[in-house]
């Protein structure tokens, strides 16, 4: 059974770059499902952001599975090696091994096709936000 993680997320933001920033919190401590529906909120909020939409349609694409992360000793080192690179691989995806990048690629096929199918079931990997 998956453990259920708890973050404190800040849900009174008032403007567009204080939802942001509670997104990229909600990116950054692994809660996707709370990023998910911050953005939902914040895109009908200010259609006419960029920045918002763009979080928005990427979370709410039906391709971008969410899986809550179990608790695994290295959980921790691969969290804060994305949350350290974040700037440079932002839009990519990337397949760590306690808190070392194995691959990076454009798509999730890519990756897969890079480090493989059975290697990949070991791996942490994710889309950097």
């Amino acid at each position: 059974m998956a453990e259920v993680y708890s973050f404190l997320i800040p849900m009174n933001a008032d403007t567009p770059e204080e939802l942001i920033q509670a997104i990229d919190l909600a990116l950054c401590q692994g809660n996707f499902h709370q990023a998910k529906t911050l953005s939902n909120q914040a895109s009908q909020d200010y259609p006419n952001h960029d920045k918002i939409q763009r979080y928005a349609r990427i979370l709410s694409s039906p391709d971008v599975p969410f899986y809550q992360l179990s608790r695994k000793p290295d959980t921790p080192l691969n969290l804060n090696w994305v949350i350290r690179h974040r700037e440079h691989y932002r839009g990519r995806w990337v397949a760590l091994e306690k808190g070392n990048l194995i691959a990076d690629a454009s798509s999730l096929d890519e990756l897969f096709a890079q480090v493989g199918k059975e290697k990949m079931k070991d791996l942490f990997y994710t889309i950097v936000y």
